[in-house]
């Protein structure tokens, strides 16, 4: 039954939220109503190491389309649960989703 190892998403999923705890570690909730350069900075070059990371996992799991959107709800989702404002959310989604898409 092979057909059941090709939506098999529990990695997928651990990847995408350690993605997202990683982000709230290094960039809490808090964090993101700073506005100074120093603050959108270190966000910048958080979302580009998050961003390479997604992109080496797509890389070594070989994700198709279904596997690269699964893993950005599942971060986008985790993101919310950790306590990110939506505006926040869809700009962390959308870095590393289109991070992810590109090759």
């Amino acid at each position: 039954m092979a057909l059941f190892g090709l939506v098999d998403t529990t990695e997928l999923e651990a990847f995408a939220n350690a993605l997202a705890e990683d982000l709230g570690r290094r960039f809490p909730p808090a964090s993101e109503k700073r506005t100074d350069a120093g603050a959108t900075h270190q966000f910048n070059v958080i979302l580009e190491g998050l961003g390479a990371r997604a992109a080496r996992f797509r890389d070594e799991k070989q994700l198709g389309l279904y596997k690269k959107a699964k893993l950005g709800n599942v971060f986008r989702w985790k993101l919310k649960e950790l306590g990110y404002s939506a505006e926040f959310v869809d700009k962390a989604t959308t870095a590393i989703v289109t991070r992810v898409a590109m090759k």
